[in-house]
């Protein structure tokens, strides 16, 4: 079976705000002052498959800047969605396509902003899931991290048995999967030795559009009709994702089928959803501080501090996130950074 790659590359710019923002969402911000996250998305999958199978979903307000970031994808796979929907309209756009050419094709569904340590050991975990879908075609199949402390910003995935094995790695059914939780959930969940939802998934084609022909009737009849040869056009694509729900995979399909399951992996995740997710990714001083540019610190302990021009004096601060954006500036408590998409709405209206 042959695979394809699909790189979900939309965003609100909303998690690391005020340096993300609509035009400049994370993965076109570069953390290591190199490559951007989408950059290094494509290189780190590119081992194991070609540009001309390596599609991307974007939006159309930064299209262009995609396409000048991974130049060795084909234009017709860079796939541009005209509104924002969520994911199950962005994977469904992208199997349909895919399914013209190779409907019996293994898919891979990865977000464009995420850190990976060890590469290798993500690229055999992918091998490892191409090998059971040979054997499980009819399974739609997630990557569920290895927790290492109880992260409230997550959903977390209930396993079941065995079904498979190859080498280091297993294949268990999923019991459920559960929403977002308190910490006091999050603590008991890893107890009980569930997962994080890593939001990466692998199928194959056919299998996920007959789940979506189920699960996701309007989505899926609407992509049909667009793409047919006869209604193809951004115009008919734009009409169909206006009049469509915004809907997670999650909680579209994979909540809902019953042929589920996961792979337990560990190599170094992490989504940077938030100032203080990257303050536990990138290096950190003897104090546990994170800094980037111009900062200057004095009996401080535990910050994220990212300046961009303006110099950051922290004084007596601590566990405290601040970043000076090119026209806003953010400061907050460690802990309160995950919840900046809340107020975003706010500070919208303040033409900010």
């Amino acid at each position: 079976m042959a695979l394809h790659v699909v790189i979900m590359a939309g965003g609100k710019g909303e998690r690391l705000w005020p340096l993300s923002r609509e035009k400049r969402p994370k993965q076109l911000i570069s953390l290591d002052g190199k490559s951007t996250m989408l950059r290094k998305t494509f290189e780190r999958i590119s081992p194991i498959v070609s540009p001309s199978q390596t599609y991307i979903v974007t939006n159309r307000e930064i299209l262009d800047t995609v396409i000048k970031e991974v130049p060795e994808v084909p234009r017709k796979n860079i796939l541009a969605e005209p509104v924002a929907k969520n994911t199950a309209p962005c994977i469904g756009y992208a199997a349909m396509v895919i399914s013209k050419d190779d409907p019996r094709g293994v898919m891979v569904v990865l977000p464009s902003d995420h850190v990976i340590a060890d590469e290798q050991r993500f690229r055999d975990a992918i091998s490892f899931g191409v090998s059971a879908l040979d054997k499980y075609p009819e399974l739609l199949i997630t990557l569920g991290m290895i927790p290492n402390y109880p992260e409230t910003g997550y959903g977390y995935i209930a396993l079941t048995k065995r079904i498979y094995k190859k080498d280091s790695f297993v294949l268990h059914r999923v019991e459920a999967f559960h929403e977002k939780p308190d910490r006091r959930l999050a603590a008991s969940y890893i107890r009980k030795g569930y997962l994080w939802n890593s939001g990466m998934f692998m199928w194959r084609v056919d299998t996920i559009l007959t789940a979506f022909e189920k699960h996701l009737p309007k989505i899926y009849k609407g992509l049909k009709e667009v793409l047919s040869s006869k209604k193809a056009g951004e115009d008919n694509l734009t009409k169909f994702y206006e009049g469509v729900d915004a809907i997670s995979i999650d909680y579209g399909i994979m909540e809902k089928a019953k042929e589920v399951a996961v792979i337990p992996v560990e190599f170094g995740w992490n989504d940077v959803g938030s100032w203080d997710a990257l303050g536990r990714l990138l290096p950190a001083d003897g104090k546990g501080n994170t800094v980037h540019g111009d900062v200057v610190l004095d009996d401080a302990w535990n910050n994220v501090a990212w300046s961009t021009g303006k110099k950051i004096v922290l004084m007596g601060v601590n566990n405290t996130v601040i970043v000076d954006g090119e026209d806003a500036i953010l400061v907050c408590p460690r802990g309160r950074s995950q919840d900046i998409n809340k107020l975003l709405k706010k500070i919208k209206q303040s033409d900010l």
